[in-house]
This record gives structure tokens, C-alpha cells and sequence, in this order.
């Protein structure tokens, strides 16, 4: 995350302090001088996954709020990006097309979407709001998409339900031992030790547990691989 950005925690997940949210098209907005900047939300971002590729509208298109400016797709969802205002579309992020995993790692700075110019934004600014004002509705909204953030975006996913722990670990040990150093898995279980069994697990073999947490019967677990 851009150091720069100034952001705040809602459910794990993070959100810029001085953007305004379209909560339901889950969109955030700048305004700076004449244009404004869009970006996608983290709520978005782990609806994909890692994001594997982006897409674009042409740029000069006249772009009517709610319509889209492009689109966004991961190994999990593809999403289009909807426009929070009506306006020119001016200038695209062109960094995404080679780095679409950006949004995932900085979605309110350097993973930015597009610039719009603005026609109507006297009339579309009380859509909206800011993080104050947008938080409960941005819990809502992250609680009825199951939405799950973490520290880092995982580039596998384990869920073992029904698993017992050894048979965890082993098919974990198998999956790290052919991925490079760096390797994030996420590993979610049922298994009622799981907590004593990754905390050994990690002091063993000498690998990192990024995020531990708990949810109803479940124990999520975000592993880096380390040597």
C-alpha cells in the first residue's frame, strides 16, 4: 500500500481515508481541480482474487454514471468497473495492463483506474460519501459478499474442510515445497486444533504466518513461504 494514502480498517479490509465511496458499484473517487480519479475498492479486488487481467473503454468516451469504464477479472470473478460520475473519460491507468495485480496491492494509489472529467458533479456528489458516512453500509455490503481481506493477497487457496490437520499440513508442505520463495497460501479449516498445529507448523518448518483468524467454526491462516 502506497505509504502516501492514509487508509482505515472496516472488516479487514482497507479503505482510503480521503476518497468518496460508491458503495454499491464498489468505486471510490478523487476529485482533484477539474478531473476526478476512480479506483476500485478492496471489496472488489478480493471478489476477484489476484487480478490476472484489465480491460479499458476508450479513452475520450462520453461515460454515463453507472456505466462502464472497464473491466477487471481474477481467478475468482470477472467484474465490470462502473463509473461513479458522468463525465469524459480522459486518462487510463495503462501501468494495470502489464501490472493488473496492482489494484490488489495499492487500490487507492498506484493501482488507480481511470480519470474522468466530470459533467455533472454538482448534481452526482451527494451519491457520495465519505468514509464516515459510507461505513456501515460498507460493512453491510462486505458481510452480505462474504467478503474475506487479509494482509496479502494469497496466490493459492486451501480450503480443507472436513480435513484432518496432518493431512493439512502435508498437502501444504507439498505445495510449498514446489513454490518460490515469497509464496503466500491461504489455508482455511474446521479442525478444532488447528491453531496449536499451524503455530508448530510455522516454528518447524520456519515459514510465516501473515494473519491468523477465527470465524464461527472456521481458522483462517495466511502462510508466506520463507526458504
Amino acid at each position: 500500500m502506497d505509504s502516501n494514502v492514509k487508509t482505515i480498517l472496516v472488516e479487514h479490509c482497507l479503505f482510503a481515508d480521503d476518497a468518496l465511496y460508491d458503495v454499491e458499484n464498489n468505486t471510490w473517487v478523487k476529485i482533484q481541480g477539474d478531473a476526478a480519479t476512480v479506483g476500485v475498492t478492496s471489496i472488489l479486488s478480493w471478489l476477484t482474487g489476484k487480478l490476472s487481467s484489465v480491460t479499458f473503454k476508450e479513452t475520450g468516451s462520453h461515460i454515463i454514471k453507472g456505466n462502464s469504464l472497464g473491466s477487471v477479472e481474477g481467478p475468482k470473478h470477472f467484474e465490470v468497473v462502473r463509473s461513479p460520475l458522468t463525465g469524459i473519460l480522459n486518462t487510463v491507468n495503462t501501468e494495470l495492463l502489464k501490472k493488473p495485480w496492482l489494484i490488489n496491492e495499492d487500490p487507492y494509489g498506484v493501482g488507480w483506474f481511470a480519470k474522468i472529467v466530470p459533467q455533472n458533479l454538482s448534481q452526482e456528489m451527494s451519491g457520495l460519501l465519505d468514509i464516515g458516512a459510507a461505513k456501515e453500509m460498507i460493512q453491510e455490503r462486505i458481510r452480505e459478499l462474504r467478503v474475506h481481506c487479509y494482509t496479502a493477497f494469497p496466490d493459492y487457496e486451501m480450503y480443507e474442510i472436513g480435513a484432518e490437520c496432518s493431512a493439512v499440513l502435508t498437502k501444504l508442505n507439498q505445495a510449498l515445497a514446489k513454490s518460490p520463495v515469497g509464496t503466500i497460501v491461504l489455508v482455511v479449516s474446521d479442525e478444532p486444533t488447528a491453531d496449536v498445529e499451524m503455530i508448530r507448523w510455522s516454528k518447524q518448518t520456519g515459514h510465516a504466518l501473515l494473519d491468523v483468524r477465527v470465524e464461527g467454526n472456521l481458522h483462517h491462516y495466511l502462510v508466506k513461504k520463507l526458504v
